[in-house]
């Protein structure tokens, strides 16, 4: 339901428009557009919109597609992957099967003309398949050993009466609290083996390249042999001077999904201060790597939100996000905000919509206001670290 949200709120940034105008209240849309469009763009970059259409639209069978019936025991099938659904939802939803997708609806909101999509479940051959508003979960492989992609996908807009309430019919509810766990019981009609959670794991994807990455860091001799590896210099530098550090002990290992695709990423960074001067992406199931970072150039996680810290000297800081395109390790701007207290400084607080080549005068209250938009997001999933010296 967080992405059906999301995307519901990305009418704000259409509204707000992009425009240089300074007054408090295209000022206080602007800001809360930036936020959201950091979601949206994470969320919806990979969506076909005419299946998004075809799959959520309200009107008859040719537009949802072929209609399925559950068996006694709750099991659909369109032939290809099966799903079964509890059996305290009999009569409570729709299915059909859109282009091999198992789409369920809440009977009740569709017969209403609400749409009623809940969620869908399909099968992908293709990496670029995943992303937006379909979500990886694992992975089933076929009799013949050809692998299949098992996505969930999500409804981009309020699929209920909403004039009525704000909040999702009993019926409707009941069944998106569940979607995780309906989903998971997925199989293959003709025999083929489903692995939940396969593909997805930082564990299983970066567990070999870590314990490579762990062995050069620990025996790197200068910051060059680090760098020629793809890897951050700090970890040599830390160990250097008077303050030096054990990059065994101060620098540690995460996985998280922050671009909201199903599978994880791996951040390297500090264990402290969570300073990112690593960051790996899963591209055809493969670790890659994304970006390094330094000292005075580095990257934190906020929820779906992927920061720069840029440091331009003592006066001058500019922060940056992006966001990770799915299966890649392309990084897509977002934004920029930016605070020069050099003196003569033509703006203290200004703001960038193009990577920095342009800036627009903000307000200190705009700059706070954009700054609490970037670090305020909440995640029920915070970044830790395991320091490589825990790791075996």
């Amino acid at each position: 339901m967080k992405r059906m949200l999301v995307a519901v709120l990305g009418c704000v940034v259409v509204l707000a428009g992009c425009g240089s105008s300074n007054t408090a209240d295209n000022a206080e849309a602007q800001s809360t557009a930036e936020n959201v469009e950091t979601m949206t763009s994470l969320e919806t970059g990979a969506v076909d919109e005419t299946d998004e259409v075809s799959t959520e639209s309200a009107g008859g069978e040719s537009s949802l597609g072929e209609e399925l019936t559950p068996d006694d025991n709750g099991v659909i099938s369109n032939g290809f992957i099966t799903i079964t659904m509890p059996s305290e939802y009999k009569g409570t939803y729709l299915a059909y099967n859109y282009e091999n997708d198992i789409n369920i609806y809440d009977k009740a909101s569709n017969e209403a003309g609400y749409g009623g999509f809940i969620f869908g479940v399909s099968a992908a051959d293709d990496y670029a398949k995943y992303g937006g508003m379909r979500t990886k979960i694992g992975e089933l492989t076929e009799k013949d050993g050809k692998l299949y992609h098992i996505l969930i996908s999500y409804p981009s807009e309020v699929q209920w009466d909403y004039t009525k309430s704000e909040e999702m019919p009993e019926s409707y509810k009941a069944i998106n609290d569940k979607v995780r766990e309906i989903a998971s019981t997925v199989t293959s009609a003709d025999g083929g083996t489903y692995v939940d959670g396969a593909g997805t794991k930082g564990e299983d994807i970066y567990g070999a390249l870590v314990k490579d990455i762990k062995g050069k860091i620990e025996n790197a001799k200068d910051a060059g042999e680090l760098e020629a590896e793809n890897l951050s210099a700090v970890y040599y530098a830390m160990t250097q001077g008077d303050e030096a550090k054990d990059p065994m002990e101060s620098i540690g290992i995460s996985y998280a999904d922050f671009n909201l695709d199903g599978v994880d990423e791996m951040l390297i960074g500090d264990v402290e201060s969570k300073e990112i001067y690593d960051i790996f992406a899963s591209v055809d199931g493969e670790p890659a790597h994304v970006i390094s970072g330094s000292w005075r150039d580095y990257y934190k996680v906020y929820g779906p939100v992927l920061a720069e810290y840029t440091h331009e000297g003592a006066d001058v800081g500019v922060i940056s996000t992006y966001s990770l395109l799915p299966n890649s390790t392309e990084l897509s701007s977002q934004y920029s905000i930016k605070i020069d207290e050099t003196e003569g400084a033509e703006n203290k607080w200004s703001v960038s919509y193009d990577d920095g080549d342009n800036w627009e005068a903000l307000t200190e209250e705009d700059y706070k206001q954009r700054l609490s938009n970037i670090e305020d997001f909440t995640s029920d999933k915070p970044i830790t670290f395991t320091k490589l010296g825990d790791i075996k």
